[in-house]
């Protein structure tokens, strides 16, 4: 993961940034009370209608029908004065409780859009359990389709690009698995009586199509 203040890589067990000081409990302090946000579509700005709502949270639950083991989510908030918006989505990702008590660590499949109204800006971020197979190039162009959306204030639709084309980008994503790891349907059997490597026989009752 990268820090959310300097952009320097970091490890998950690192509390404090080496580069740059920056650490979650301290933000944590700086904040106080911590939101206590419902998940999947949390509307802190109240700008959506109640069809926006209904969209995004249709968007969501086909997303995460695609990939059960994702927890997808919307927060529609103005960033605070003085602070990056990437650390406040870090702060609302991991303190906001968008996500249940197991979802920790390596476990966390999460994926948070967070858009502020004030700026049309949108950003997204996801668990360290996605990490190793979801780069930031993915996220940016997931984020691609929402930029005309954010530009006219329609911030419902902005949040619908987003995930429909997150699921686009996962279903690739996925697609590409094998390749990344050579799995290969194989034709062989080990043949346990004599150790060696057979051709496995198409079943002559069987339909080759």
């Amino acid at each position: 993961m990268h820090c959310p203040a300097c952009r320097q890589r970091i490890t998950e067990t690192e509390a404090t940034c080496l580069q740059c000081g920056f650490s979650l409990e301290a933000l944590t302090a700086q904040m106080g009370i911590q939101p206590q946000l419902s998940p999947p579509v949390a509307d802190l700005a109240r700008v959506l209608s109640s069809h926006g709502r209904r969209s995004l949270i249709n968007s969501i639950q086909f997303l995460e029908q695609r990939f059960p083991e994702v927890s997808a989510t919307i927060v529609i908030a103005e960033v605070p004065q003085g602070l990056k918006p990437e650390v406040y989505a870090f702060w609302l990702f991991n303190r906001a409780n968008l996500f249940s008590a197991v979802e920790r660590g390596g476990d966390n499949h999460g994926l948070l859009l967070l858009i502020d109204p004030q700026t049309s800006l949108a950003l997204a971020t996801i668990g360290y359990g996605l990490e190793p197979f979801i780069s930031e190039l993915t996220l940016e162009k997931c984020l691609c389709p929402a930029v005309p959306y954010l530009s006219k204030k329609k911030f419902a639709e902005a949040g619908v690009s987003f995930f429909r084309e997150a699921e686009r980008q996962f279903t690739e994503l996925a697609q590409q698995m094998p390749a990344v790891f050579g799995y290969t349907e194989s034709l062989y059997w080990l043949d346990s009586t004599t150790g060696e490597l057979t051709h496995a026989a198409q079943d002559e009752h069987e339909d080759p199509y």
